[in-house]
């Protein structure tokens, strides 16, 4: 009796092995060096022809690329520096409603093919993971990449490593992109200017600038927000805000076009703290939401910045739809309260109320900032400059969709999306990072060279 036991346990736990050990697929072509860490701990150097497991996380080194063949047809071509783990792997020709393909990338990234899982059965067979967003596969030809750093800046890890240390030691965000609409652009103190998509941070000394028909919806750290509309210049002079340091001061300045601005905390206990700048005028807020515009005359730096009563959005001036605010200008001031409209005075250089404002004021087609729903926790909080990598995606056939947070976003062929801790968006090109992923070869075509054994070893 106990022998038999004892064939039954032994039995057992070989067929537990194997099945923990499933072969899900194998290696095509490689260049470069790829191992696996296996479920077990243990680690494989791989190639071409080597089995792919279960459980088994696949790992590239620096310049190196692998196809990975998995048993229902599909391909990915992993990058350099990537590591993806296979998470669950079940296909059988003979029970489609079955079949389940759950990948977690959680570095670099990797070009792929889908094979039949998802194509049959359960459409939602197949996903991909990140920390930050879920992709569902829809028969498709796609790309997607992992980037810490704008832009992707440094593939190799040695200029990755570079890139996160520089970023580390940039000073703390002051605000961050939460809608953008077309092209929009910052430019630092030292001059160099990046592209902003949603999410970008915004620092103090930045100029940030829109592109015509774009706008955008900036967040400020202390809960205030700012829209900017087509066509405008937007100086941040000075933003510090650190309320168990008791320290807060803003001086803000529209150089051209026009804002829609809510105010946050900076500025309410003491008014002086903050400061809104149009040309030579200073806007004095008093717990206020209000839209500002410095066209003509004042966006081309004219001695006299001021407006007409009949054209008043040639010149500077604010209208308030919250509160009240104080135009001040070298002339004098005037209190603005909801709904009113003032200018500053071409022939006097005076701040005067406009009598009747017109629609073209009041019907501002520009989101107001404070109709952008916003986690400051998550913009601002401990974790916000964690460094967590954006997810990119982009689609060369077929459909992706990507979940966050309970959102969904539904890409097509030629589209890419973003997705991190805070935002998930459409964006309007494919990044120029992943343009090259559109050359990656998703055929067989041997070892590259990699001088591998295709049996490989295994390293306890």
């Amino acid at each position: 009796m106990k022998i038999h036991l004892i064939i039954a346990a032994v039995m057992l736990t070989l067929a537990t092995a194997a099945q923990a050990a499933e072969v899900a697929g194998k290696i095509g072509y490689m260049s470069g060096a790829l191992v696996a860490q296996r479920a077990d701990g243990t680690i494989k150097v791989l190639g071409p022809r080597s089995a792919v497991q279960t459980g088994d996380m696949l790992i590239t080194a620096k310049d190196s690329y692998a196809q990975v063949l998995m048993n229902d047809g599909s391909k990915m071509t992993l990058r350099p520096n990537s590591n993806l783990r296979i998470e669950s792997f079940k296909f059988d020709k003979n029970a489609p409603k079955a079949d389940n393909a759950v990948y977690k990338l959680l570095k670099g990234g990797f070009r792929a093919v889908t094979g039949l899982i998802g194509k049959r059965g359960n459409a939602d067979a197949y996903r991909v993971r990140t920390a930050s967003a879920t992709i569902g596969i829809r028969g498709t030809d796609y790309s997607t990449r992992l980037c810490a750093t704008e832009e992707c800046k440094g593939d190799d890890e040695e200029k990755g490593k570079a890139a996160v240390k520089a970023q580390d030691q940039r000073p703390q965000a002051i605000g961050r992109v939460m809608l953008v609409q077309g092209e929009m652009s910052a430019r630092d103190e030292k001059g160099n200017e990046r592209k902003l998509v949603l999410g970008a941070r915004v620092y103090e000394g930045d100029t940030l600038a829109t592109g015509k028909n774009s706008y955008a919806v900036v967040a400020l750290r202390d809960e205030g927000r700012v829209s900017l509309q087509e066509s405008t210049v937007f100086h941040v002079e000075k933003f510090k805000y650190n309320p168990t340091a008791s320290q807060e001061n803003a001086v803000l300045k529209l150089l051209k076009g026009g804002v829609r601005v809510v105010t946050g905390l900076i500025g309410r206990v003491n008014r002086n703290n903050y400061q809104f700048k149009v040309s030579s005028a200073t806007i004095g807020i008093r717990g206020t939401g209000f839209d500002a515009w410095c066209n003509g005359p004042c966006a081309s730096g004219a001695a006299n910045p001021g407006a007409t009563p009949d054209n008043p959005l040639d010149g500077a001036g604010v209208y308030v739809w919250s509160g009240e605010v104080v135009l001040v200008t070298p002339g004098g001031s005037f209190l603005v309260a909801i709904q009113q409209a003032a200018i500053i005075a071409r022939d006097t250089g005076k701040p005067v109320p406009i009598i009747a404002v017109p629609p073209a004021i009041t019907n501002n087609n520009t989101p107001r900032p404070d109709s952008i729903p916003v986690d400051m926790e998550k913009l601002f909080g401990p974790e916000a400059d964690a460094g967590q990598a954006n997810l990119y995606v982009t689609v060369h056939d077929g459909e992706v969709i990507v979940a966050q947070a309970g959102q969904t976003l539904n890409l097509g062929r030629g589209e890419s999306g973003l997705a991190s801790a805070t935002v998930l968006v459409r964006l309007p090109a494919p990044p120029a990072f992943m343009e090259s992923d559109s050359n990656i070869n998703l055929e067989s075509g041997g070892s590259g060279g990699s001088g591998i054994p295709a049996a490989g070893c295994v390293i306890n």
